[in-house]
C-alpha cells in the first residue's frame, strides 16, 4: 500500500486523465490491476549509434524513453516484445541474435518493463550459452522473459508463466509463427502448434489463471491488415480460453477486434490486437514509427472472485527524430501531449506533422473498438520521474510483491567499501559551525537507495524554498568534510559541495 500511495502521490494525482483513472484504487469490494502492453521494443542501429559517447566509451539510452516513462510506469505489469539478446557485450546488432548493450536493458527496466516476450528470431538463432547469459541478465534486472526456455523441463516449469499481483492472477503465453514447436532442442522456442497451444491454455486455467494473455509474433511485415492465418489462430486461442490475444511482427499497427460472450450472467470481453507495431522504430516511413500503448484495467470482485476487463484504451505513440547538438537522437513521444503542447519537445514542425498524420491512421483503426486515453503530463512531471529514477535506480512500478526474488546487481552492487567507521555516525554538534556535504536537490522528497549508495547512509534532508536538499555528514573539521565530499563526487554525485551550518541554520 505504501508503494501505491507513493506512486499516486508522484504521478497519478499529477496526471489528470480523460477517463477518470483515479477510481481504479483497491477498495473493500474490488481490487484492480493495470496492464500496459506495447509491440516491438527491438533496438535499431540508428539508436545504437546515436546513443554512444566517444568521450566515455559508453552507451546511454535513457533519452529514448524520456517522454513516455511517466505513462508506462503507471502500469503494474508492462509488456513488450524483445528482439534483442543481452549478456554478451560484443558485436552489437551484428548477426542473427541481435545482441544489444546492457545499458539498453537498463533503459527498458527504467521505462517500466517487467515482462519481455522472447519467442522470436533472436532466440531461435541463439545457442544455449548466449541464451543463458541473456536470461541471467534479464533476471538480474527483475525482468521476466517468456517464450523461450533452456530445455523441455524448463518449459514445463515456466510455461505458462503466472503472476499474482493485487490478488489477481494473470497467465502469459508467447509463441512465434510460423515456427513449429520442436522438442529435444536447447534452447526451446515456443512455436505455433494448435494442440500445444490448447494444452498450454488449459494448464493455465487449471493452475488458477483468472486472466490469460497470448502474445504472438506473427503476420506479414509492413502489412496494415491482418491475414487469414492470424484470424484463425486468434480464434483458436480465444476458443481454448484465452481472454486476450496480442500480436507483433508486422512492424505496423493492424486492426483490433473486440467481442463478448455472456458467462455467468456477465459479459466476458475478449480483445484481439493483431499488431501493435514497433514501439521503438527509426523507419524512414512515418507510418512505421507510429505505435501505441494498450492499457487494460482488470477488476476482481472480492465477493464473487470473478475477474473481468473493467476498462481498456490506447495511448498513441510515435518514435520521433531530433537533433541534439551534433547528434541525431530518437525518442518515443505521447502523441496527444505533443499535439496539445503540454510538453516541450525538440522535434521539428515537419516531424510533428508526420507524427499527427501517422497517429490519425492508428486512431481510425481503433475507432469504435477501443477508446483513446490521454494522460495529461507536463515537463515538470517528466523531469521529476527522471530525478526519481536517477536516485532510486528502480522503476516506479517495481514492488517487492511482484518482482522476481533474484539478487539485483543494480541495487546491491557498490564500488564503495564499507568503512569500519561510518562517516555519518559522528556525533551531531548542536552548537557552533558544522559542515555537511550537499549532494542532491529535488522538488519532491523521495527515499534514496542506501543499499546501492552505501556512502550515503545516514543522509538528511532539509527544505529551502521549493526544493528538498540532501546532505550527509556532520564535521567540525573542514578538511575532513572536503575529503568526504571528494568521495561523494567520485561515486556518482559530481555536483556535491560542502555547506556550513551554525546552530542548525545553514550559513548563507
Amino acid at each position: 500500500m505504501k508503494f501505491k500511495l507513493w506512486l499516486i502521490t508522484i504521478l497519478i494525482v499529477s496526471c489528470i486523465t480523460a477517463k477518470g483513472q483515479l477510481k481504479y484504487v483497491d477498495n473493500d469490494s474490488a481490487s484492480f490491476l493495470k496492464l500496459m502492453i506495447v509491440g516491438d521494443v527491438t533496438l535499431t542501429k540508428e539508436i545504437l549509434n546515436s546513443s554512444y559517447s566517444e568521450k566515455s566509451k559508453t552507451y546511454d539510452f535513457q533519452h529514448v524513453f524520456h517522454y513516455i516513462r511517466p505513462i508506462l510506469n503507471l502500469g503494474d505489469i508492462v509488456i513488450g516484445n524483445a528482439g534483442n539478446s543481452f549478456g554478451i557485450d560484443s558485436n552489437f546488432l551484428d548477426g542473427k541474435t541481435n545482441n544489444a548493450p546492457s545499458e539498453y536493458g537498463i533503459a527498458l527496466k527504467y521505462a517500466g518493463f517487467n515482462f519481455l516476450m522472447n519467442a522470436n528470431s533472436a532466440a531461435v538463432n541463439q545457442d544455449i550459452e548466449p541464451w543463458l547469459a541473456n536470461k541471467k541478465y534479464l533476471d538480474s534486472l527483475h525482468i521476466n522473459q517468456i517464450g523461450s526456455f533452456e530445455h523441455d523441463k524448463d518449459r514445463r516449469q515456466r510455461n505458462p508463466t503466472l503472476i499474482k499481483k493485487d490478488d489477481i492472477t494473470v497467465a502469459f503465453l508467447n509463441y512465434m509463427d510460423p515456427l513449429p514447436y520442436y522438442t529435444g532442442v536447447s534452447p526451446v522456442v515456443n512455436g505455433v502448434q494448435e494442440d500445444i497451444i490448447k494444452k498450454d491454455i488449459l494448464r493455465a486455467i487449471n493452475n488458477g489463471a483468472e486472466f490469460i494473455i497470448v502474445y504472438l509474433n506473427w503476420g506479414n511485415e509492413y502489412q496494415s491488415r491482418e491475414n487469414v492465418n492470424q484470424k484463425n489462430l486468434a480464434d483458436i486461442c480465444l476458443n481454448a480460453g484465452a481472454d486476450m490475444v496480442v500480436g507483433s511482427g508486422p512492424n505496423t499497427v493492424q486492426n483490433v477486434s473486440v467481442s463478448g460472450e455472456i458467462l455467468a450472467n456477465r459479459v466476458k470481453k475478449n480483445i484481439v490486437l493483431y499488431s501493435l507495431g514497433d514501439f521503438v522504430s527509426t523507419s524512414t516511413e512515418p507510418l512505421f514509427n507510429s505505435s501505441c500503448i494498450i492499457e487494460i484495467v482488470l477488476k476482481k470482485d472480492k465477493k464473487t472472485n470473478t475477474v473481468e476487463i473493467e476498462d481498456d484504451g490506447f495511448i498513441s505513440t510515435y518514435t520521433a527524430m531530433y537533433e541534439d547538438g551534433n547528434k541525431t537522437r530518437y525518442a518515443i513521444m505521447p502523441v496527444s501531449q505533443v499535439e496539445k503542447s503540454n510538453i516541450n519537445v525538440p522535434i521539428s514542425a515537419t516531424e510533428i506533422h508526420w507524427m499527427r498524420s501517422a497517429a490519425e491512421k492508428v486512431r481510425r483503426k481503433f475507432s469504435g473498438a477501443i477508446d483513446e486515453i490521454e494522460y495529461e503530463i507536463n515537463d515538470e512531471i517528466i523531469d521529476d520521474v527522471a530525478e526519481v529514477l536517477t536516485v532510486t535506480r528502480r522503476p516506479l512500478n517495481e514492488s517487492k510483491n511482484f518482482r522476481l526474488e533474484i539478487n539485483n546487481h543494480l541495487l546491491s552492487a557498490s564500488n564503495v567499501e564499507d568503512n569500519e567507521e561510518d562517516i555519518a555516525s559522528e556525533p551531531i554538534y548542536n552548537e557552533g559551525i558544522i559542515y555537511k556535504v550537499q549532494f542532491l536537490s529535488l522538488r519532491r522528497e523521495i527515499p534514496i537507495d542506501t543499499e546501492y549508495y552505501k556512502h550515503l547512509r545516514g543522509y538528511e534532508t532539509y527544505k529551502e524554498g521549493d526544493y528538498y536538499h540532501y546532505v550527509i555528514g556532520n564535521f567540525k573539521n573542514l578538511k575532513r568534510a572536503n575529503d568526504f565530499c571528494l568521495d561523494v563526487k567520485r561515486n556518482g554525485h559530481k555536483y556535491a559541495y560542502v555547506v556550513a551550518f551554525e546552530n542548525g541554520v545553514k550559513v548563507k
